[in-house]
């Protein structure tokens, strides 16, 4: 099945949602209103999406407003919010590490709230300082930034997602979070959108990634949270792939993430977790 055809189809099932969801809440209303005197309260469910530019959906266009988070019409957040027919409020912001989250997107948080995503962590390692520091010829350098990346996510990030995902179930004890991991980028092979970055170093960004994907696992399953990993998901639609999920260096701050086709990847792995 074609991405289009896919959109297509996750169209038409929120729509279906949506009307069912709709009739049953005009069910309850008049349940409610010839049953007692009382009017009814009539609330919709809440599902709030927490994170960075992967969250926020960098990479796949339509972006909403313009207050520099570049959230996306086509990220997965809106689209899972779709498919479960909740009302999605959507704070994750490009740029966001771990301290933006618990200062500027738990907000929105409340007892209404009943689903959580939480992506967040790449920018604590600082992954896009570490990709430019591989793009060129100097291996030396980009060796050592994929050593301080992975000092960070050993030494540091533990900690402060344990604290975020504290405050996060505190806020919101009754909903169920699910942490949404990262891709890995590569697929080891050289080609334009790469930057020059060899398929070495490729497989030095390919480990990290892997190390931040089972590093943030752990800190989930202590707490116990579901973790969407998507790294099988995105197996053979790497940068350099027939058929990318993900984008190559592109000269401007959508280098190096999903494309709309990859969000919708993320869809399907994200939203299984959020029907259970």
């Amino acid at each position: 099945m074609s991405s289009k055809d896919v959109k297509k189809r996750r169209v038409v099932r929120g729509i279906v949602v949506a009307a069912t969801a709709a009739l049953a809440t005009t069910g309850a209303f008049m349940v409610a209103s010839f049953g007692s005197s009382a009017s009814a309260d009539v609330t919709l469910l809440q599902y709030t999406a927490l994170g960075d530019s992967y969250a926020s959906g960098v990479g796949a266009g339509d972006y909403i407003g313009d207050d520099g988070c570049y959230r996306s019409a086509n990220a997965y957040p809106k689209q899972a919010a779709a498919e479960i027919g909740e009302k999605l409020k959507f704070n994750a912001c490009s740029g966001a590490v771990v301290a933006d989250v618990v200062e500027n997107q738990l907000i929105h948080l409340t007892d209404e709230t009943v689903h959580v995503t939480i992506g967040v962590g790449g920018n604590d390692a600082g992954f896009s300082s570490v990709l430019g520091a591989c793009a060129g010829t100097d291996t030396a350098a980009c060796t050592a930034a994929v050593e301080g990346a992975r000092a960070i996510i050993t030494d540091t990030l533990p900690t402060r997602l344990d604290d975020l995902y504290t405050q996060v179930e505190t806020e919101a004890d009754k909903a169920s979070i699910v942490v949404v991991g990262n891709p890995r980028l590569f697929n080891e092979t050289s080609c334009d959108d790469t930057l020059a970055i060899t398929p070495e170093e490729q497989a030095l960004l390919n480990d990290a990634a892997d190390l931040l994907a089972e590093t943030t696992a752990a800190v989930t399953a202590d707490h116990g949270f579901e973790f969407a990993d998507v790294r099988e998901a995105f197996t053979g639609h790497e940068v350099c792939s027939a058929d990318p999920w993900l984008l190559g260096y592109t000269g401007n701050f959508e280098s190096f993430h999903p494309n709309a086709a990859g969000q919708d990847g993320y869809t399907d792995v994200v939203v299984p977790y959020l029907n259970d």
